[in-house]
This record gives C-alpha cells, structure tokens and sequence, in this order.
C-alpha cells in the first residue's frame, strides 16, 4: 500500500510553457509543497524552466515527468480538476479558499493520495480530463473574464492549500509591542525641548502656548515614539537652533 503523499501534488497536463513549469515550481515551493508532475510538457527540460523557478531552481531535478495523464495519476485516489468548466458535470464545485478547508490536514482526506490537476495553457482540461476527477476547483474571478495564466492558477490554489493546511508566517513587526517605547521621563524631556525651539523659532508666543502644546503633545502621544525615534526628533530640535544661530552668526559678519 502506497504511504501518503506529504501534501497534494500538482500536476500540469500539457504545459506549452517552459516558463510556466518554473513559475509552477516557484510557487509551490514557496508555498511549503513539494511535487510537481507534468504530462508530455512541450518544453522540458527548456532554459526558461530555470530561469523562471528563480530561487528554487535546484528542485528541478524532483519534477515527474510522465507520458500520460493515467500514468501521472495511477497512484493517486482523489482527484481535484482545476477548471471553470463546471456546466453539464456532476461534480461538487468550490473555491481555492473551500478547497483548503477540505484538504487541511486534520480532515479524514489528507490521509489521501490528493492530485491537484492543471489543464493546458490554450484551452485547459478537456472534458475527459475533469470526468475522471471527484472535485472541481474553480479560481473566483471579476465578470465573465476568468481565464489566468497557468503559473498564476497555480500560485493561487497553493497559497489557499497552504493557508487551509496552517502554514505559512508573515513577518509582522509591531513596533509598539517590539521596539522600547520612550518613558513618561523622556516624553516630559522632548516635550520641554520641543516647547523651547518652537518659542525660540517664534512659532509659539510665551502667552499662547498651552494650546498648541496640547495639541502636539497629543499628536506625539498616538505616535507611540520608541526611544531611538525620541533620540532622532530631539536631535532634528537641536539642529534647529544650531542652524538658526549659524544664520544669525552670517549675517552679523
């Protein structure tokens, strides 16, 4: 008995592209899945496959190669077709973001043998091709107009896999919660520096400054100022002055 696959495979019947096999590549790849199978590509092995695959070149070497679509998925027991041909098919129909849920590992399916399968670039899946499949996957699209290019097709349904299976890591910085945030003391500081250069510029009178120093002060408070940003603006103060003098100094000569 076959062991699981570790994730689906994509499979690309046809492809017409070099460069689309390297897209296909790349975007798996990134994407945390590790086969690929193409049925009778027209080109391949083909420069263009390298130069599209980028980054993940070295994993060409893992793509299957296979002379037909009942060879590429002999080993496999549930097929998905990627397609908007949907009409006339009784077959339940779903999005990538619905195909991910249904594939996430925790679900009795992902003991499976999965195939994701991908149509020509020209006209797609024949009819034939989508009979044999369980489920069809077709991407959403604005209007009538929904046809993607191959690689593009791909991207999307990995990322929903990928997404539905739990991967994937943003790397999400917050400054407010990873970087140091300026004390009640070093606000107090700033705010006192900032006052003196704006009553030294004249930009605001010794009379009517409680206002305005409200206003700011409030305006630096929803900024959450780290430390180093405190540094930096007390610093722009400072040169301030320095070059006001400077200007004073020129024209006294």
């Amino acid at each position: 008995m076959n062991e699981p696959l570790s994730g689906p495979v994509f499979i690309l019947d046809h492809p017409s592209h070099g460069g689309n096999v390297g897209a296909a590549l790349r975007a798996i790849t990134n994407m945390g899945f590790e086969h690929l199978r193409l049925v009778r590509p027209r080109f391949f092995p083909h420069p263009d496959v390298e130069a599209w695959a980028a980054g993940t070149a070295a994993r060409i070497p893992t793509i299957q190669v296979f002379d037909s679509l009942d060879a590429a998925t002999a080993d496999l027991n549930h097929l998905v077709a990627v397609t908007r041909r949907g009409r006339g098919q009784r077959h339940q129909v779903m999005s990538p973001r619905e195909l991910g849920v249904r594939l996430d590992p925790k679900q009795q399916l992902a003991s499976s043998r999965v195939g994701i399968l991908f149509g020509t670039e020209r006209t797609g899946l024949e009819t034939a091709d989508v009979e044999r499949c369980h489920w069809i996957c077709t991407i959403p699209t604005h209007g009538e107009k929904g046809s993607l290019n191959l690689s593009q097709a791909v991207m999307l349904v990995a990322y929903e896999l990928m997404l539905g299976q739990g991967l994937g890591e943003v790397p999400v910085h917050d400054p407010q919660r990873d970087d140091a945030l300026a004390s009640q003391d070093e606000m107090v500081r700033f705010f006192d520096h900032l006052q003196d250069v704006l009553m030294q510029i004249d930009f605001i009178q010794p009379d009517r400054y409680k206002q305005m120093m409200g206003t700011l002060k409030a305006l630096f408070n929803r900024a959450a100022l780290d430390r180093r940003e405190i540094t930096i603006l007390r610093g722009i103060l400072t040169e301030v002055i320095h070059h006001c003098a400077r200007k004073i100094s020129a024209l006294q000569r």
